[in-house]
């Protein structure tokens, strides 16, 4: 008589807490907590933003699993993962003027109201150094650091601004906003998960990372400029 057959099912559960900064995008990751909430019933997702150095306090004080934030940087107390390197944009409202453009150059930008990062931000300081070394100057009416609320600013034509590609995408595809890159290809945004170095992971943990991972991997490449994304 054929025996039957055992499969051992490994059961992901318990909590898996996440620390993200505000400028990941919360459309973005809400969509992959959703994910990975539907796959394993089981476990629990907790989601806190915060700023980065928050983020890297709250891994390194195991108040979070896991950091999700950019630029992140190695050292003693947490291990980096690189997640993803995103394209900044230059953002605009469809009746802008540069809005039909299919690259845009630093030079286009003198002038512009612009809609940027709080100042403390690695991403601003990114920002400014590209402007400064193509010596174009932008009049900064806003500093933020959340990209929904740059993004809603832009919509109501308080400004222009540059953002990463990923998290305008729902935005252009609805013809609401127009994200065109940049003449300049070399300014990104490196997004990282950090995870305090020499503590084990959880099961759960781990296939949230690999969750993460998988995603970036399989979004296909899409084009930006007049058409949307």
């Amino acid at each position: 008589a054929l025996r039957p057959l055992r499969v051992r099912f490994a059961v992901v559960s318990g909590p898996v807490r996440v620390a993200a900064i505000y400028s990941v995008g919360l459309y973005d990751l809400n969509r992959h907590m959703r994910q990975f909430m539907t796959e394993y019933p089981q476990a629990k997702v907790r989601l806190e933003y915060l700023r980065p150095n928050k983020v890297y306090d709250a891994v390194v004080n195991e108040e979070a699993d896991i950091g999700i934030m950019s630029y992140p940087k190695r050292d003693r107390a947490v291990t980096v993962i690189p997640w993803r390197s995103e394209k900044m944009v230059f953002v605009c409202l469809p009746a802008h003027r540069l809005a039909a453009r299919e690259l845009i150059t630093p030079a286009d930008l003198e002038g512009e109201t612009f809609i940027g990062f709080d100042s403390d931000l690695p991403i601003r300081h990114a920002i400014d150094r590209w402007l400064k070394q193509h010596h174009s100057h932008v009049n900064v009416v806003m500093e933020l650091d959340n990209i929904e609320t740059m993004k809603q600013a832009v919509e109501i034509n308080a400004g222009v601004s540059i953002l990463p590609e990923p998290t305008v995408r729902r935005e252009v595809e609805a013809r609401r906003l127009m994200a065109i890159p940049l003449a300049t290809p070399e300014l990104v945004r490196p997004v990282g998960i950090i995870h305090r170095r020499n503590k084990p992971l959880t099961s759960g943990v781990q296939r949230f990372i690999q969750l993460l991972k998988g995603a970036e991997q399989t979004i296909p490449s899409r084009s930006t400029g007049s058409t949307p994304l």
